[in-house]
């Protein structure tokens, strides 16, 4: 980040490791100019999260910013890896070569490992306006989700919105669970084991990835909701989507780097931060808005749409029990209040309007 001083009128490099939330001092007064640097390794459009920060966030923040300090920002974004790929976003954040970064926790399985929370819960709920506020929610109860930014990534966890539900795209045709057994089937990382009790082979993989590993064959299915799989064009070589009810997630947290966050005035920062629930809120507004949109638009490109059986749903969701166990269990052995903090995940959301096909039982 850079910023042009009014009074010096020359531009400045940005540094120091000034503790976040500190005031700014004599600086704060100066009418200053800041550029930032926002990075997503997703391209936008067919990713709300991504589409959100392009079309709400950095709007929204520039505008007000000029209108109600002395101040003004400009972000450089670079959305689909222009700045910092999937794997990078989080480590270029960390060393200030991008400013505010979105990173997918799916892609940092053990640096992120707490923030894939709902990956490790199934089957709660699907519907973004429950399980943003719900996670959100957890997240404030339990600060780690906060800590583990500030104390090992050099950044401040700003938020984050929730996709719409999980589904499985397929190139054959199926309808039992046992069908799937033996077929490669690709997913993101943490949901990956949502297949092991159909006995379907698992490969890793990322969005930017999966049209062509499903063109040649790498894998013959993948584990996305029904937006991307429109938007990235998947219904082409796959012509079968299901929706499994695996659930929304809140897996795309946004941040800033704290050096970065020091030097900026106090009014700005206010807006910045009034700003993330209005994006949040817009991420969870797309996703639902997408859902039932993106079916209909894969129907039309000729993909065969259909619900999973209720019984097969919740058959799943029982079966996978175990492994929800057990990755609670992962959290406590890494300090973490896991069982307490899945229990309040599931306790939260059936507060706010969800109707799981199966309460899990944290032990």
């Amino acid at each position: 980040m850079t910023f042009t001083s009014g009074f010096a009128g020359k531009t400045l490099a940005v540094a120091g490791t000034v503790a976040a939330g500190l005031t700014l001092g004599a600086s704060a007064v100066q009418a200053d100019s800041f550029t930032f640097r926002i990075a997503a390794g997703h391209p936008s459009a067919p990713l709300a999260t991504v589409n959100q920060l392009n079309k709400t966030f950095v709007p929204h923040v520039t505008k007000r910013v000029a209108a109600e300090t002395k101040h003004k920002v400009r972000f450089i974004e670079g959305y689909g890896g222009t700045i910092a790929n999937l794997f990078e976003v989080l480590e270029s954040t960390q060393k200030g070569l991008v400013d505010f970064g979105a990173m997918c926790s799916c892609f940092e399985p053990t640096k992120l490992f707490v923030h894939n929370i709902n990956y490790f819960s199934p089957f709660i709920s699907g519907d973004p306006r429950i399980m943003g506020p719900t996670t959100r929610q957890v997240h404030k109860e339990f600060d780690y989700f906060y800590k583990i930014f500030a104390d090992n990534y050099n950044q401040i966890y700003l938020g984050g919105g929730a996709f719409d539900d999980y589904g499985l795209g397929t190139k054959f045709p199926w309808t039992r669970m046992e069908e799937l057994k033996g077929h490669k089937i690709g997913a993101a990382g943490p949901n990956l084991p949502w297949l092991d009790y159909a006995g379907a082979s698992k490969v890793q993989t990322n969005l930017n990835e999966v049209y062509t590993s499903l063109q040649t064959g790498v894998y013959d299915g993948v584990v996305i909701f029904p937006a991307p799989y429109y938007g990235f064009k998947f219904g082409e070589v796959a012509k079968y989507y299901t929706t499994m009810g695996w659930g929304s997630v809140v897996a795309y947290p946004l941040t800033v780097n704290k050096d970065t966050w020091a030097k900026i005035p106090e009014d700005v920062k206010k807006i910045i931060l009034e700003e993330v629930p209005i994006y949040q809120k817009a991420v969870e507004n797309e996703s639902v808005a997408k859902f039932e949109g993106s079916l209909e638009k894969l129907r039309k490109q000729g993909v065969t749409v259909r619900n999973i059986d209720p019984d097969t749903q919740k058959a799943m969701a029982e079966a996978i029990e175990p492994w929800v166990n057990e990755k609670a269990a992962e959290y406590e052995a890494l300090g973490f209040p896991g069982k307490a903090t899945f229990r309040r995940l599931i306790e939260l959301a059936q507060k706010n309007g969800a109707k799981p096909v199966h309460i899990y039982n944290i032990k």
